[in-house]
């Protein structure tokens, strides 16, 4: 298995190389977000420990850390675009070390859970472009992996790095915590006896540390991000009381596009779909009824403002409308697609994958728009999840697959 980390290793790094060499060694002019991405990232080049007001005014929606690591870099090697990609390269390489070294010695998934991260077409974008989100990524993993290897401390330090890159990444800390919670707790009418099964295992500390990392940001910003550009981008207080259930009837086509449906067309776990409804028919039939009344009340349709003028969903929906599929067949489709998610997921047995993604579609419910790339976190972690979890492994491979110093039970 060492071995064919390292040959994948040298391989991605062959791959980055050429890339580097096809995109005219990260030259070319600056590509939508970069436009005002690289004179942020100016400003905190100013001042490499950055003042509070610097924090309070600077203009761009998601947390600094990104940001002050691009100061950092343009403070020493120049004010140049082609040094921020170089960094967003480097970072990503990074990540895929992350994802390639620390999976696990024996699984069968290895080359299809890293191709579906890779073949995701965002992350191709989020590696070359000076864009934040890779850099949530890499704290989001390394955060995932030190919670599979105990070193819960890390995992603290990594996913309240991972917030302060983009704040939707307090998705993960969340997901830990509730699973960390709830794989333990005993239901009493003695409160005692509630409080001590939640405090037996209290490695969910960490955890709740990480979430409560937004909180300073709240503070300094009196909401969710700087007021003034959340209103630039028509993100205004008043929508903030809005939820958009069709953007989270999106993300959940999303996951089944990119995750659900080449995940079950190589391991051909099929008749867990088929068994669902009748192991699950409550559940399956509170599905149809949330789903039909999304379809029928919350349709999924893009934020379109003076700001964003683009009017697909994403991907997805794009290919949908030029292949003919709209209106209320499109709203079916995405249907069908989120209930393939749902049972894929969602069932008495709630694993970490399960929080994973239960709390990131219903984060992304608040989004200020709809955005395949806002699905990339979840979609990477789930894929690293995936070689470890034995319940979608064929059953000849259950045995003796994970490592043992993981010690990790889904």
């Amino acid at each position: 298995m060492h071995r064919k980390k390292l040959y994948t290793s040298f391989a991605l790094l062959a791959i980055f190389i050429l890339v580097f060499f096809l995109k005219d060694r990260f030259t070319v002019d600056p590509y939508q977000d970069e436009h005002h991405y690289l004179p942020t990232a100016v400003l905190f080049s100013k001042e490499p420990v950055p003042s509070l007001n610097l924090l309070q005014t600077y203009n761009e929606l998601n947390t600094p850390i990104p940001f002050i690591l691009g100061g950092w870099v343009l403070r020493v090697f120049g004010e140049d675009i082609q040094n921020l990609r170089l960094l967003t390269a480097f970072t990503s390489f990074a990540l895929l070390m992350l994802f390639v070294w620390y999976s696990p010695e024996r699984t069968k998934r290895f080359w299809l859970c890293l191709g579906g991260l890779l073949v995701f077409p965002n992350y191709y974008l989020v590696s070359v472009y000076y864009y934040t989100d890779i850099f949530a990524m890499v704290f989001t993993l390394g955060g995932v992996i030190a919670y599979l290897r105990k070193w819960h401390w890390v995992g603290f330090l990594s996913l309240a790095a991972a917030v302060c890159c983009r704040q939707y990444m307090l998705a993960f800390p969340a997901a830990i915590l509730a699973y960390e919670v709830f794989k333990n707790i005993k239901w009493s009418a003695n409160p005692v006896i509630l409080v001590k099964s939640v405090l037996a295992d209290p490695a969910w500390i960490w955890y709740a540390l990480a979430v409560l990392t937004i909180v300073p940001w709240v503070v300094i910003w009196h909401g969710p991000a700087p007021a003034s550009v959340m209103a630039d981008q028509h993100y205004d207080s008043d929508k903030l009381v809005n939820y958009n259930f069709g953007y989270l009837m999106y993300a959940s086509v999303v996951v089944a596009v990119y995750y659900i449906i080449p995940e079950t067309l190589v391991t051909r776990r099929i008749s867990h779909f088929l068994e669902y409804p009748r192991e699950h028919p409550v559940m399956f039939g509170g599905f149809l009824v949330v789903i039909a009344v999304i379809i029928a009340f919350f349709p999924a349709k893009q934020a379109y403002n003076p700001y964003f003028t683009w009017p697909y969903l994403g991907y997805v929906d794009e290919l949908l409308m030029k292949i003919g599929i709209g209106g209320l067949l499109k709203q079916l489709v995405f249907g069908v697609l989120m209930l393939v998610t749902l049972v894929r997921f969602v069932s008495p047995r709630f694993n970490l994958a399960t929080w994973v993604f239960l709390l990131n579609i219903l984060l992304l419910g608040k989004a200020q728009l709809s955005w395949d790339k806002y699905s990339l976190p979840m979609i990477m972690v789930l894929w690293f999840l995936a070689m470890y979890d034995e319940h979608w492994l064929p059953s000849e491979t259950r045995a003796g697959n994970k490592p043992e110093a993981l010690n990790v039970k889904y």
